[in-house]
C-alpha cells in the first residue's frame, strides 16, 4: 500500500473534499495530533461523534492499513514536525554565543556518554585484531560514518598497515567477497541498519574475516559483528541544522583504537612515523608538535 510522504499534510489537503462525518474525524485529529496518537479507536470515534467504521475508512483513505497504523504514522510525522518547529523557534531567538555554547555542550555530553559506554575488553580485542590483520577494510555509508571510515584509514596507514576505506555500497560488497581469513572489516554506522554494511559484515565473516562494528547495540549490524564496540548517543538534540553529535563518540573510539594499535605495532610503528616526519621536512621544514602527515 502506498503511503503519504507526510500524513499530517495529506490530512490538511483533503479536508475540503471530505464528507461531513470524515471531516469531523480530520478536524479532531488536527485539533490535537499528540492526543490522537494515544487514544483508542472507540474513544476517538465517540469524541468525533462518528462510528468506528468511519474512522477506519478515514485511516485507509489517507493510505494507512488501519487505526493502529494510522496512529503510528501520525506519531512519527508529529515527532519530526515538532523537531523542526522547535528548532526554528529556538534558532530565531539564538545568537552566535548561545549557538556555540549549545554545540560545545552537545559535544561534551556526547563524549561523556561515549566514554561511559566504552567496553575495555572489546577495545583491546579490536585493537589486537587490527594490529595482526593482513588487511584492514574500513566501511561506512552516509554522513559521519563514511567520514569515520576514511579517517580510520588515515590513522592506520601511518603504522604500515594495509588498509582501505569505502563508502560505496557496491564496492563494499566486492571487498567483502574477496576477504581472506585474518582480514579485519571495521564498520561504522549510527543506526546499524544500512543493508550494504550488514551484507558486507555477513559475507566477510563467512569468509573468515574479523568483523568489528562501531554501532548501536542490538542492531542488525551489531548482531553480525564478531567484535562490537557499542556506541549509543541519545538523539535528543532538537536543532535539525546541527550535525549529528554521534560523530564525537565515533571519533573517541577511533582515537582509542589508533593509540592502542600504534602501541601494539611498536617498534615498527615508531619507525614508520619517524620516516613520515623526516620525509615531510622537505615540504615545510621543521615545525614543533606538528601532527604527522598534516
Amino acid at each position: 500500500m502506498n503511503r503519504p510522504a507526510n500524513l499530517i499534510e495529506s490530512i490538511e489537503q483533503i479536508v475540503p473534499n471530505l464528507r461531513k462525518a470524515e471531516r469531523r474525524v480530520a478536524d479532531l485529529v488536527l485539533q490535537d495530533i499528540e492526543a490522537t496518537t494515544r487514544i483508542s479507536i472507540k474513544a476517538f470515534a465517540a469524541q468525533a461523534q462518528v462510528s468506528e467504521p468511519t474512522v477506519m475508512r478515514f485511516a485507509r483513505r489517507v493510505g494507512c492499513g488501519g487505526f493502529s497504523d494510522f496512529k503510528l504514522r501520525l506519531a512519527q510525522d508529529f515527532a519530526v514536525g515538532r523537531m523542526y518547529i522547535e528548532a526554528e523557534r529556538k534558532a530565531q531567538s539564538g545568537d552566535v554565543e548561545t549557538t556555540a555554547q549549545r554545540v560545545y555542550q552537545s559535544g561534551v555530553d556526547a563524549l561523556a556518554t561515549a566514554f561511559a559506554g566504552l567496553d575495555d575488553e572489546a577495545l583491546a580485542a579490536a585493537a589486537s585484531a587490527i594490529a595482526r590483520a593482513g588487511k584492514v577494510v574500513c566501511l561506512g555509508v552516509g554522513g559521519s560514518s563514511a567520514l569515520m571510515a576514511q579517517e580510520m584509514e588515515n590513522r592506520l596507514f601511518r603504522f604500515g598497515l594495509s588498509v582501505t576505506a569505502s563508502a560505496d555500497a557496491y564496492k563494499q560488497t566486492m571487498l567483502a567477497a574477496i576477504a581472506d581469513k585474518g582480514d579485519v572489516f571495521l564498520l561504522f554506522s549510527v543506526t546499524g541498519k544500512p543493508h550494504s554494511l550488514v551484507d558486507a559484515a555477513e559475507i566477510a565473516s563467512g569468509r573468515g574475516a574479523v568483523v568489528i562494528a562501531v554501532t548501536v547495540p542490538h542492531s542488525p549490524l551489531a548482531i553480525r559483528a564478531g567484535i562490537l564496540l557499542p556506541l549509543e548517543i541519545p538523539g535528543d538534540e532538537v536543532h535539525f541544522n546541527f550535525p549529528n553529535r554521534t560523530r564525537y563518540g565515533q571519533l573517541l573510539i577511533i582515537d582509542c583504537l589508533s593509540a592502542l594499535v600504534g602501541a601494539l605495532k611498536q617498534p615498527v610503528s615508531a619507525r614508520k612515523l619517524h620516516r613520515i616526519r623526516t620525509t615531510l621536512l622537505s615540504l615545510h621544514g621543521h615545525t614543533e608538535a606538528q601532527p604527522i602527515g598534516d
